[in-house]
């Protein structure tokens, strides 16, 4: 991640990576919002929602990084993202299956899957909007395909008792 460094700011108390501040949330904080939001639209409108998000967030962030992290090939941006994903404490990622073209991502952990299951037990749907989107995005960039191209499902969530989450992004 040396081109795609998160930065501290120790006299202003930020963190940035690129041209963008970081943040980082516990999943207390994280999963409240998404219940919230769940509440407010149900759960189709807020996956939706929420994976959108959470993809044009990694997009933004991704497009703020130096030129030579841009110009590595896809599946050096994508290891970078992984690294990312990890350091910003959304879980593990195995990249194994997936191409400029989609594939599957296979979550071995996930921040929100582990969460929610530790606040509220299992759960009634997959829950990993964010990363779904996160992955979305990275993609996104990394293949330098336009959003509006990609179609990304979890088939698979830890949350419903799944041995790992499994996320599928498709390229159209």
């Amino acid at each position: 991640m040396s081109e795609d460094k998160l930065l501290f700011d120790a006299d202003r108390n930020l963190i940035t990576m690129g041209d963008r501040r970081v943040v980082f949330h516990c999943h207390h904080y994280n999963l409240f919002l998404q219940r919230t939001i769940e509440d407010g639209l149900g759960t189709q409108d807020a996956e939706r929602v929420q994976v959108a998000a959470a993809m044009e967030a990694t997009r933004a962030m991704l497009r703020s990084r130096t030129p030579v992290a841009a110009a590595a090939s896809v599946s050096q941006q994508l290891a970078q993202c992984n690294r990312l994903f990890g350091a910003l404490g959304f879980g593990q990622a195995n990249l194994t299956h997936i191409t400029p073209q989609g594939g599957r991502i296979t979550l071995t952990t996930s921040h929100y899957a582990v969460g929610w299951k530790a606040k509220w037990g299992v759960a009634k749907h997959p829950v990993c909007y964010f990363p779904l989107g996160f992955w979305m995005g990275a993609l996104s960039v990394a293949a330098n395909v336009a959003p509006e191209r990609l179609l990304g499902r979890e088939l698979s969530c830890s949350a419903l008792d799944a041995a790992c989450c499994e996320l599928e992004v498709e390229v159209l």
